[in-house]
């Protein structure tokens, strides 16, 4: 972990992925997280503010409202996050997360690679998203949060998982009369690897894929998903995502896009969603994804999408 006592909004915002509206917001709202005057006299957040916002960060993932963590002391969020991560027996933690910290703490990242190409030789590419990638995300979080390892050293997992899973996609081919989907991020959202997990899942079901990544203006995206003649355009939405945009960036995009090109909306941040915008299906986690696909029909009239 960085050593200077003192962060920038711009570096709250890169290690911690919340965008200044949202802290902003939080501020106003429940009093969080707190500024602290600078000896240059700009305004800065302590080490202990960033440590807040990473548990709470991962307390959003796991179902909480912001409402529920946003502005509790740092002994509160902590017993929250024990009780959603309870040791295993004898107060053991999971061996294979504890291989692949290890690896990070000494940078070895051809051991990190051959870990993770063990772990996915065990498991389909969507067990091993849920069950080996998932989970080693938290872990690197708390590790990182434990002072066992650096923000660089989670940086470079995340980037390595990212290829990984980028080289596993690569493998498949699609099948016939299986949707073409275009994955993007919206505007605003800076968070790439649930996207790029949801895509391996579908990708495996058998969906032509197409990854767009960066957050293209809306327009642009409608433009994008014809010219791709895509099926579906599938968004994801981190909790870090500003809640307010979220309904309004899926109608924006909904009005114009084609009737026959669906849209999917996945990510923790959908949670704050109290009922699916019309013309958009919500896919919370792994299992949606697939039964989403599973109830494919493709509109008559349309060509196979391998032609």
């Amino acid at each position: 972990m960085m050593s200077h006592p003192f962060v920038s909004l711009s570096d709250l915002e890169r290690e911690t992925g919340f965008g200044k509206d949202q802290i902003r917001k939080w501020r106003q709202r429940f009093g969080f997280p707190l500024l602290e005057p600078a000896l240059d006299g700009k305004s800065t957040y302590s080490r202990k503010t960033v440590s807040q916002l990473l548990v709470i960060k991962r307390l959003l993932e796991a179902g909480f409202r912001p409402r529920q963590v946003v502005g509790k002391s740092a002994s509160e969020l902590n017993r929250l996050h024990l009780a959603l991560c309870p040791p295993g027996p004898n107060g053991a933690r999971d061996t294979s997360a504890a291989v692949f910290i290890e690896r990070l703490r000494q940078s070895d990242m051809a051991g990190f690679g051959s870990s993770l190409a063990e772990e996915r030789a065990k498991r389909t590419l969507a067990e091993f998203v849920r069950y080996t990638v998932a989970p080693l995300l938290i872990g690197m979080g708390d590790a990182w949060a434990r002072d066992e390892i650096g923000i660089h050293h989670e940086h470079l997992g995340t980037s390595y998982i990212e290829r990984y899973l980028h080289a596993q996609i690569l493998t498949l081919k699609p099948k016939p009369g299986l949707p073409s989907i275009l994955f993007a991020r919206p505007p605003l959202e800076q968070h790439f690897l649930g996207l790029l997990m949801m895509e391996a899942v579908l990708a495996e079901q058998g969906a032509r894929t197409i990854n767009i990544g960066s957050g293209l203006p809306s327009n642009n995206l409608k433009l994008a998903a014809i010219s791709c003649r895509a099926d579906v355009v599938a968004l994801s939405f981190s909790v870090a995502y500003p809640e307010h945009r979220v309904a309004p960036a899926l109608l924006q995009l909904r009005r114009l896009l084609p009737i026959q090109i669906q849209i999917w909306a996945g990510g923790a941040g959908v949670a704050v969603l109290r009922k699916s915008p019309k013309g958009v299906r919500i896919i919370l986690d792994i299992e949606d994804a697939v039964v989403a696909i599973s109830d494919w029909v493709q509109p008559a009239g349309l060509d196979d999408p391998e032609v």
